[in-house]
């Protein structure tokens, strides 16, 4: 019985504390989504840092290294909507990064525009 009330409050915590958007509050920059809703977007600091840990050992520091045929990000012409999608989604080689939330796609994306040339 005990076991069965541990399971339940573990449910309960992950329910509230690990809830879709629940890090999405943490935001820089927004974008209107066309919708009518902004969705606010993680600070440039923490897109750099998810950058580094999760693209730059194929596109490289500054978006140019094209290891494991990466595409150039600083000759990208793609836009915002269109990088979120391939980010969470992947493409060819590059693995899917649907772990992510939408702020921090969101950031990301928006960080690759700094790339370009």
């Amino acid at each position: 019985m005990r076991g069965l009330w541990g399971l339940l409050a573990l449910g309960l915590a992950c329910q509230f504390g690990c809830a879709p958007g629940a890090r999405e509050s943490e935001a820089g920059a927004g974008t209107d989504t066309g919708a009518g809703s902004a969705i606010e977007a993680i600070s440039a600091g923490e897109a750099r840092r998810l950058y580094t840990m999760k693209c730059s050992l194929c596109h490289g520091p500054d978006g140019r290294l094209g290891a494991s045929r990466a595409t150039d990000l600083s000759t990208s012409t793609m836009g915002v909507d269109q990088r979120v999608g391939i980010i969470k989604y992947g493409k060819g080689l590059m693995p899917p990064q649907a772990s992510l939330s939408t702020a921090e796609l969101l950031g990301l994306a928006l960080y690759l525009e700094g790339l370009r040339q």
